[in-house]
């Protein structure tokens, strides 16, 4: 018969997995009789019964040594059920009266972290490390934590919720969905509360044996609102009403006198496979799986799981792949390398057996254990852990499962609130490939008290993903007067091809609400109003992360209220073109000049009524007669150029302004020699009289302009209007000045910044902002980090000379061989290495 046992370890959750071994062991001659009976009890995992024996058996130990012992062994009981805060006391007393094993100063840290006291905490590791300097856990034990204080810090889109209408004051834990196939409100799940089979007092933890109940909603406590594509939007579980739980079987073939535990249908929701623990008088069995399925109304009898032909191999937690290829269960057996361990095995049809499991290795198993395995169809392992760093108690940790149904890729730790200093586990979500609800069980904050006891019990608590959603919303502007365009159109079209449109009310103001704009779109807009040039501008709403939202809890969701403003050109004012720029004395058109024209074709087909005089300015020089013929040649010039492209001469007019209206610079002017002149000055021939020879030349070539101004907005074209792509004058204006094309932006980080606010600040989405940043693979913000921020920039010259590290370790040295240059000139080129370590990311110039 084998020694060691999963029994109670398959339900209760402890802190830690440590090896203590005891200064006085029991049985010693030596020991009074009263403390090994307590030693006994304690040993045999009767943790209930122990704590009051070892609290009798202190009056009778002699000396410190026997004293703290068993202020440390009741610590240890207090730690096994869970009693967080009697546990961290007597670990403080073990160690104030000298227990010599520096692990009871770890093992009080981890009491006050899984109580969320992180900052006493800390200061106990730095005990520990003093105390045990060789150890690396006590730096484990301190970065986890302060891992722990950042993530309760930071926003989540998950919401977790007790299910009080499941819970009660014993255990309830470990939920699968039960019912058909497609049905998603049927609850199994375990629980030691009085109405179980099993009538004997459990001795770890004086409650009654567990059994599987079972529970359905029964409605909706709130419906979810509409989205835009006409669904109703998502609820938590926490939000349903859900029956009475009752026992899943109380004949006995499946529920029995001995504990029954964590289950698992298969695919077809045929054969329910489930851990029971058998306990016989002054024997202890162990745990297996056992399988049954429902015949009729009734459970047929259950029958044991043989696994690797191990017939007394001590397993529980099953879990299936959703294609029930693979088989998941943990196991003390099969060579494990720590406490509990998680194992894969594979179904043999021919021999109608279950193979030799394999262990999931070093990602997954630790020397602590590793519990509550769950394959969810986006192909992740979704499991618990004691032995991983995390915030406190048994955290949820996920891995990617590859086709050989081993782990592939890093561990993630899920953040919080999923996880919680408490100890968190059995994490489901609702079947398929979506991660936007399920469950888990924590004794977390918020959780029942056990009977007659001040520490929380194990309860179900749903987990809700809450919805992030978008208004994008704003006023439309008279560019001239800052003043409201009541009832402007407005037309939002997005890349998932949906389209709406609304109408600006009195003051201007216009709205999309939540159920027209979606998440993960792009977004153009259109305004336009009668007498005005239309408008165009572009949101997104990809690329946000939660701490830009707003939560509101009336309404259960997470919103981003997107403002943009948009000021629309009135018609009666002139638009200077940049570029359309003449030699003294000439009317040709160079390539710069045809280019800043096809900007007008641009606003012409997408403004379809309006018609335009096209104006040639001169400057002073030659005769007032002369300037007049040469500017009219220009806007001639000019027009024809404009019929070329397509546009009808009805819509154009030709007009030589001659030298009688000079420039005047205008606010916040950045065309040709703005740098030169401020706002409002006028460009007479007196005034650049007075200038130098060189402002001079400027001044007049400012003046030797083109412009167009709308002379009407109610043009018809033959066969009738269309509807145009809207698109913005002054957009499009700036784009032919900047035309040229000049080297992409860098942006350097002056402070902590996220990659996700930095790709909004610019316009991208996150993949082409990773994909222009060669990926960042392991690359974190830092301080003096540049990065490439314009999508379409140029960025071949700052490629041709610089250098991106890609991994850690790499110093100077490495790199200029890596280039062949010297060191010492890196460190000229490179001022910056002063103040910024090499790290991934980092550019490095050498040329």
């Amino acid at each position: 018969m084998r020694n060691s046992r999963l029994v109670l370890a398959i339900f209760l959750i402890s802190s830690l997995s440590f090896s203590v071994q005891a200064q006085d062991p029991p049985g010693d001659p030596k020991l009074p009789k009263e403390i090994q009976e307590a030693y006994e009890a304690f040993d045999a995992e009767e943790y209930y019964y122990a704590i009051e024996l070892l609290k009798d058996a202190y009056n009778e130990a002699k000396g410190r040594d026997q004293k703290s012992e068993v202020l440390f062994k009741t610590a240890e009981a207090y730690r096994m059920m869970n009693e967080y805060r009697d546990a961290e006391q007597f670990y403080n007393k073990a160690i104030k009266v000298g227990y010599k094993d520096p692990v009871a100063i770890l093992l009080r840290g981890d009491m006050l972290k899984a109580q969320g006291e992180y900052e006493e905490a800390i200061e106990v590791y730095q005990e520990y490390k003093k105390a045990n300097p060789t150890d690396p856990q006590g730096d484990i034990a301190i970065e986890s934590t302060r891992r722990a204080i950042a993530q309760k810090d930071r926003p989540s889109q998950y919401q977790v919720d007790n299910m009080k209408e499941i819970n009660s004051r014993a255990m309830d834990f470990a939920v699968m969905y039960g019912g058909d196939r497609r049905e998603t409100d049927v609850l199994y799940f375990v629980s030691s509360r009085e109405e179980s089979i099993g009538n004997d007092e459990d001795g770890w933890t004086g409650e009654p044996f567990m059994d599987l109940y079972k529970t359905q909603a029964e409605r909706k406590s709130r419906r979810g609102r509409r989205r835009g594509n006409d669904e109703e939007e998502e609820v938590s579980y926490a939000d349903l009403k859900w029956s009475t739980p009752t026992l899943l079987d109380e004949e006995e073939f499946l529920n029995s006198e001995h504990h029954e535990g964590t289950a698992v249908f298969d695919s077809r929701k045929k054969e329910l496979y489930f851990t029971r623990c058998i306990a016989e008088k002054d024997q202890e069995l162990g745990c297996g799986i056992y399988k049954t399925e429902m015949v009729g109304q009734s459970w047929k009898e259950a029958e044991r799981v043989i696994v690797g032909g191990d017939t007394m191999a001590n397993i529980g937690d099953p879990a299936f792949s959703p294609d029930d290829k693979y088989f998941y269960f943990v196991s003390d057996d099969f060579n494990s390398r720590g406490k509990h361990d998680i194992f894969v095995t594979t179904y043999d049809r021919r021999s109608k057996t279950w193979k030799t499991p394999q262990n999931l290795g070093t990602v997954v198993n630790t020397p602590g254990s590793e519990r509550f395995p769950v394959i969810h169809g986006d192909g992740y392992l979704y499991f618990a852990s004691d032995g991983h760093p995390g915030m406190g108690g048994l955290d949820i940790y996920k891995v990617k499962l590859g086709e050989d149904g081993l782990p592939e890729g890093e561990l993630i730790h899920m953040e919080y609130p999923i996880n919680s200093s408490a100890d968190d586990f059995a994490l489901v979500w609702e079947p398929g490939n979506e991660t936007k609800k399920g469950f888990l069980s924590s004794n977390r904050d918020g959780a029942q008290k056990r009977s007659g006891s001040s520490e929380n019990s194990d309860d179900i608590w749903s987990v809700y993903r809450t919805p992030l959603v978008f208004n994008i919303e704003g006023v439309v502007l008279d560019s001239e007067e800052k003043t409201p365009i009541p009832e402007a159109t407005v037309t939002m079209d997005g890349s998932d091809g949906s389209s709406v449109t609304v109408t600006a009310d009195e003051n201007g103001y216009y709205i999309f609400d939540d159920t027209k704009v979606m998440e993960n779109v792009n977004y153009k807009l259109s305004f336009s109003k009668k007498k005005y040039l239309s408008g165009t501008g572009d949101v997104t709403t990809i690329g946000f992360e939660i701490d830009a939202f707003e939560y509101v809890p009336s309404a259960g969701y997470f919103i981003k209220r997107i403002q943009f403003n948009k000021e629309l050109d009135p018609i009666k004012k002139p638009i200077v073109l940049p570029n359309v720029l003449f030699a003294l004395a000439s009317w040709d058109l160079n390539a710069q000049s045809m280019s800043s024209l096809d900007t007008v074709v641009e606003i012409l087909n997408n403004n379809p009524n309006i018609t335009i005089s096209m104006r040639s300015h001169t400057d002073y020089r030659g005769t007032v007669k002369s300037n007049e013929i040469l500017s009219g040649h220009r806007a001639d010039t000019c027009v024809s150029y404009l019929i070329s492209k397509g546009i009808n001469p009805k819509r154009l007019t030709a007009q030589g302004m001659g030298e009688g209206e000079p420039f005047v610079i205008p606010k916040n002017y950045k065309g040709f020699g703005h740098e030169h002149f401020t706002e409002g000055t006028e460009l007479t021939e007196r005034y650049i009289n007075t200038l130098s020879p060189e402002k001079q030349e400027i001044a007049n070539q400012i003046n030797r302009r083109t412009d167009f101004k709308v002379l009407s907005d109610d043009f018809v074209p033959e066969g009738g209007e269309e509807t145009p792509e809207g698109v913005d004058p002054r957009d499009v204006i700036e784009a032919a000045r900047d035309a040229e094309d000049e080297p992409g932006e860098i942006y350097t980080l002056s402070k902590r910044e996220s990659f996700g606010a930095i790709a909004r600040k610019y316009n991208m989405n996150m993949r082409d902002f990773k994909a222009l940043n060669g990926g960042l693979r392991g690359v974190r913000p830092f301080v003096g980090l540049q990065l490439k921020v314009e999508a379409e920039g140029n960025y071949e010259e700052w490629d041709a000379t610089h250098y991106q590290v890609q991994r850690r370790g790499e110093d100077l040295k490495d790199i200029a061989k890596k280039l062949d240059v010297d060191e010492d000139k890196l460190e000229e080129l490179n001022p910056q290495l002063e103040e910024v370590d090499i790290q991934p990311g980092l550019w490095i110039r050498y040329k």
